[in-house]
C-alpha cells in the first residue's frame, strides 16, 4: 500500500503522508453517513491505521432505516442494518466496541448537526466521544452533492470536529485537539474547481488486489443493500483500478491555520498614497 500526496509530487510507504507527524497508537475517527460510506470511501485508510499501529473508530451517523426495498424488510431493517454493520468493519479489522451508532433517521442529519443549545444533542455526543478517545484525524464524506446526510457529515467533520479542542464545554470532557481533517468521496467526484488542472484529490492511497478483495468482502455483508452493492461493486469499485492497484482519493483541510502576513506587508510597499 502507497501514500500519494499529489502537490508535492511524492508517494512512499508512511502513513505521514496523509496524516503528518503521524504516531502508533493514534485513534481516528471515520464518519459514515450511512454504515456502508466508510466502507466504500474509506476501507484502504481504516486498514492502513491498523496497519501502521494506529486504532479506526467507525461513527455511524443514520440508523439505516430507509434502507429497504420491500416493504416486508421495514419493520427489521434497522437491526438487520446494524448486524450488517458489525460484520462488515469486522472484515477490515475494526472491533464492535470501536463502531458507534448515532441512530439518527435516515435524511434527518443536517437537522442535527447544530447544537442548537440543547444538551444531549448530537453536536455534544459527538464531542464527547472525539474527547473520550483521544481522537487526533477525522476523515468524513464529501460534501459535494452525493446526498443530504454526506452532506451533513462534511459539516459535522469541518465544523464540529475543530470544538473538540477548544476549552470549551468543559463538562464534555478535557479539550482533545484535531490535527488532520480528511475529506474521502463514496459515490461521486469531489467538487469541481473550474480550469484547476491539478486533480481535486491533493492525497490518495495505492492499494494492492487483497486490499481491494478486503473491502469488497466488507460491502458483502450489507446483504440487504444487495441491489445497490452488485451494482456499485461492478460497475464503480472497477474504476479504482489502475496499473499498478486501486486508487481511493481524499481532500486535505487546514486547520485554522493562521494568517500569514508578510506577502501583505510586502505588497503594501507598493501601494501608491494617493
Amino acid at each position: 500500500m502507497d501514500f500519494i500526496d499529489f502537490r508535492r509530487g511524492i508517494r512512499g510507504a508512511g502513513l505521514d503522508i496523509l496524516f503528518p507527524d503521524w504516531r502508533a497508537g493514534e485513534a481516528v475517527a471515520f464518519y459514515s453517513p450511512h454504515d456502508d460510506d466508510a466502507a466504500l470511501g474509506a476501507g484502504y485508510l481504516i486498514r492502513a491505521v491498523i496497519e501502521h499501529g494506529g486504532e479506526p473508530h467507525v461513527l455511524v451517523f443514520c440508523r439505516g432505516d430507509a434502507g429497504y426495498s420491500t416493504t416486508a424488510e421495514k419493520a427489521g431493517i434497522v437491526a438487520v442494518r446494524r448486524a450488517e454493520t458489525l460484520r462488515a468493519y469486522a472484515a477490515l479489522g475494526v472491533p464492535a466496541s470501536a463502531v458507534a451508532a448515532f441512530d439518527v433517521p435516515d435524511f434527518g442529519l443536517m437537522d442535527r448537526v447544530g447544537r442548537g443549545g440543547e444538551t444531549g444533542s448530537l453536536f455534544d455526543r459527538l464531542i464527547i466521544y472525539l474527547r473520550l478517545h483521544g481522537i487526533r484525524r477525522v476523515v468524513f464524506s464529501s460534501g459535494h452533492f452525493e446526498h443530504w446526510d454526506h452532506t451533513a457529515a462534511f459539516y459535522a467533520g469541518v465544523y464540529t470536529s475543530p470544538q473538540a479542542g477548544d476549552p470549551i464545554l468543559a463538562d464534555l470532557g478535557p479539550p482533545s485537539p484535531i490535527e488532520t481533517l480528511l475529506q474521502y468521496a463514496v459515490w461521486s467526484d469531489f467538487a469541481p474547481v473550474p480550469d484547476r488542472a491539478a486533480p481535486a484529490a491533493d492525497k490518495a492511497i495505492l492499494g494492492s488486489a487483497d486490499d481491494e478483495a478486503a473491502v469488497r468482502e466488507a460491502l458483502a455483508a450489507f446483504a440487504s443493500q444487495g441491489l445497490i452493492m452488485s451494482h456499485t461493486v461492478a460497475a464503480l469499485r472497477d474504476k479504482r483500478r489502475t496499473e499498478e492497484g486501486f486508487l481511493e482519493l481524499y481532500q486535505e483541510f487546514g486547520l485554522r491555520r493562521p494568517i500569514d502576513y508578510r506577502p501583505y506587508a510586502e505588497a503594501l510597499k507598493s501601494c501608491r498614497r494617493i
